[in-house]
C-alpha cells in the first residue's frame, strides 16, 4: 500500500510539472506583449490593412515569446492575434483559432503561424478551409495533415542549428504541403530563436545570430512570400 501510493504521489508531481512548467520569455518580449490588447484570452494588435495574422506558439512555451514578431507584422500595418493556449499547449487550439478568425469579418486575408507543435493547429485550421484563409508559415514545424490539395501558400522555415526538431519527420511530410509551397533555412538560427525564450530542454543547439535577428528575417521572409496576397 505504501508503495502504491508512492508511485501515485510521483506520478501526480510529474503531471503537476508537466501541466505547470513552461517556457518563459524573454523580458524585451514580455514588454511587448503589454502593448497588446487582451480580449477575452487572446493578444491583439489592430492593425489597418484588411490582413490578419494568426500565432500558434511551441509546446510549454508563453504565448508572448512571439510577441516581437507579432511587433513587426504589426508595424507594417497588419492586425496580429497570439491566442493564450490553457496551459501552453497550443495542439488544441485549431477550434478556438478558427473561432478568432469568424469573430473578425473585417480581416478578409489570413494568414497562420505556426512554431514547432504549433504546427498542428494551424494544419487543421486549415484543412477546415476557412473563409479568407490565403496561407499558412512553418516555423521549425510541418504540415501535420494533407493540405496538398488547397489552394494556398504554404511557407516553412527551419533553423540551421535546431536541435530539438528532427529533420528527416519533417521530410516524411513534405507530401502533405499544397503545390505553391517553399522553404527556406536560416544560417545560425536554433529552433527557440523563432521566438524569444531560452528552451528549458537544454537540447536546442547555440545560435550564432541574436533571437531579433532571426525574428527580423523570418517576418521579412514572411511578408515577402505572401507580398501578392496581402
Amino acid at each position: 500500500m505504501i508503495v502504491f501510493l508512492i508511485v501515485i504521489a510521483i506520478l501526480a508531481a510529474f503531471f503537476i510539472f508537466i501541466l505547470l512548467y513552461y517556457n518563459k520569455p524573454y523580458p524585451e518580449a514580455s514588454a511587448i506583449g503589454r502593448e497588446m490588447e487582451l480580449i477575452d484570452t487572446d493578444y491583439y494588435f489592430h492593425g489597418r490593412s484588411q490582413t490578419g495574422f494568426i500565432i500558434f506558439a511551441g509546446a510549454k512555451t508563453d504565448d508572448l515569446a512571439y510577441a516581437y514578431i507579432a511587433k513587426l507584422l504589426h508595424n507594417e500595418g497588419h492586425t496580429v492575434v497570439i491566442p493564450k493556449q490553457r496551459f501552453h499547449m497550443s495542439a488544441f487550439g485549431a477550434k478556438h483559432g478558427l473561432e478568432i478568425m469568424q469573430s473578425n469579418p473585417k480581416i478578409t486575408t489570413w494568414i497562420l503561424i505556426g512554431h514547432s507543435l504549433g504546427g498542428v493547429p494551424v494544419s487543421r485550421m486549415a484543412a477546415a478551409q476557412p473563409k479568407g484563409l490565403a496561407g499558412v508559415v512553418f516555423l521549425a514545424t510541418y504540415a501535420s495533415v494533407d493540405l496538398s490539395k488547397l489552394d494556398i501558400a504554404a511557407l516553412r522555415i527551419t533553423a540551421e542549428k535546431d536541435g530539438i526538431m528532427n529533420n528527416e519527420r519533417m521530410k516524411k511530410y513534405n507530401g502533405n504541403l499544397p503545390e505553391h509551397s517553399a522553404g527556406f533555412l536560416l544560417k545560425g538560427a536554433n529552433h527557440s530563436g523563432f521566438g524569444a525564450y531560452r528552451s528549458g530542454s537544454g537540447r536546442d543547439r547555440k545560435a550564432t545570430i541574436t533571437w531579433q535577428e532571426q525574428n527580423e528575417q523570418t517576418v521579412r521572409l514572411i511578408l515577402d512570400f505572401f507580398s501578392e496576397r496581402i
